[in-house]
């Protein structure tokens, strides 16, 4: 959830969870990722935002406010945070376990499916998760402990949730007659992960986040899903509407409606509107469409990949595909918010599409299915320990520098 929440204060905000270092300091507390203009962007950062969404005015935040009240002063607002990202977590891991192919809601032997019971537990998983989500920022209000590092590590572990949330929505109806092929489910994440990184470019370039009317919205309706799945079983999502139109087609319009038509045009309407009234952050047209760059880059070449495949790796290792995109896009994100928070230009290629792009010319001279595999599964490999290096130091960076803890208040 985006932190209406984690407001950083004011330079006049005396509260002693935001600790400024002198020049000296800076030079001394630099580290891998972050060095003295980063900290100093950092120091000066503030939190902007506007939401108007009639859900999250009226209804959302209203039960977040409510909710918050239960949690101890002494938690942590990134306790909240983590949390909510490990339900996530664990319900992307089970439809992993039960469904590596996405074709166990295919399957007429209900011992080969997922079994029923999961269903509900992903219900109440997801919802736990965006209210933790929604409580976060506000617990860091109600405990004086706001800081960048609670919007950083937020959005951070929600560019990561942008593909978890996805993966495992899709074995609710997988692959198949009356369904969706591999290649629309890739289609249809990749239209989730445009949705979310229009909204960060958009910040990017006007300073201030507008967040989507689908965001809450969308939570909602995917744990009502779940419930529904929990009742009606998986066959429900090939229930024919019209010939030829199977209940899952709803996600499906859904999804590109939302993720590209709707928050596109708001996206560009609201950096036009900054444009006009001055209010952006002045960048020439190269420099506001930089960042587009790592992610369109990050598209190409993984389509190339699956197109040029020898083995046909979307169809043999879909979810470890998907993965694999997921954890290099979460990483693009991630660099791209720290320069927004930084006030520093955009990294213009993201260091995890160089082997990517050797890959492509690799892949195609491939002998066996079970050579594209491995290189499939050591590239993922890799990402992943890069990125966990990069998350776990960038936050422990950003701690030394404030000198507060990630997940106590305890300074």
């Amino acid at each position: 959830m985006p932190p209406d929440s984690k407001d950083l204060p004011s330079s006049k905000d005396k509260s002693p969870s935001v600790h400024r270092l002198h020049a000296t300091d800076l030079d001394r507390m630099k580290g891998i990722y972050l060095g003295e203009e980063e900290l100093r962007g950092f120091d000066k950062y503030k939190y902007k935002s506007e939401d108007t969404s009639p859900l999250s005015n009226y209804i959302t935040h209203p039960f977040w406010n409510f909710v918050v009240e239960f949690f101890p002063r002494w938690l942590a607002p990134n306790v909240l945070t983590f949390s909510g990202w490990l339900s996530l977590f664990m319900i992307y891991a089970v439809t992993c376990y039960y469904d590596p192919h996405f074709t166990a809601a295919g399957e007429k032997d209900k011992s080969k499916q997922i079994p029923s019971i999961w269903w509900l537990v992903f219900a109440v998983l997801n919802f736990a998760a965006h209210t933790l989500d929604g409580c976060d920022g506000k617990q860091a209000r109600r405990t004086s402990s706001s800081s960048p590092l609670g919007e950083l590590f937020d959005h951070g572990l929600d560019s990561s949730a942008a593909f978890l949330i996805p993966i495992s929505l899709f074995s609710l109806f997988g692959h198949g007659p009356h369904s969706v092929t591999l290649w629309e489910l890739y289609q249809l994440m990749l239209a989730c992960l445009l949705g979310f990184y229009l909204a960060h470019w958009e910040k990017y370039n006007t300073g201030t986040l507008f967040l989507p009317w689908t965001y809450d919205a969308s939570q909602i309706a995917i744990s009502f899903v779940y419930l529904l799945t929990f009742y009606f079983g998986v066959d429900m999502w090939k229930f024919q509407i019209i010939e030829g139109f199977p209940l899952c087609f709803v996600f499906r319009f859904t999804v590109y409606g939302s993720s590209i038509v709707l928050t596109l045009a708001m996206t560009l309407y609201n950096m036009y509107q900054a444009r006009v009234s001055k209010t952006d952050r002045g960048f020439s047209l190269f420099e506001g469409l930089l960042p587009l760059l790592s992610f369109f880059l990050m598209i190409f070449l993984f389509y190339t990949w699956a197109i040029l495949s020898p083995a046909n790796i979307l169809e043999i290792q879909p979810r470890l595909f998907f993965t694999a995109t997921g954890i290099v896009f979460s990483n693009v994100t991630c660099r791209l918010i720290v320069s927004t928070m930084t006030s520093q230009r955009c990294q213009a290629i993201n260091a995890m599409l160089l082997p990517l792009f050797a890959l492509t010319f690799i892949v195609p001279f491939t002998k066996s299915v079970d050579m594209e595999v491995g290189i499939l599964s050591l590239y993922t490999g890799v990402v992943a320990i890069c990125h966990l290096h990069y998350g776990i130091v960038l936050v422990r960076e950003l701690c030394n520098h404030l000198n507060i803890s990630c997940f106590s208040l305890t300074k």
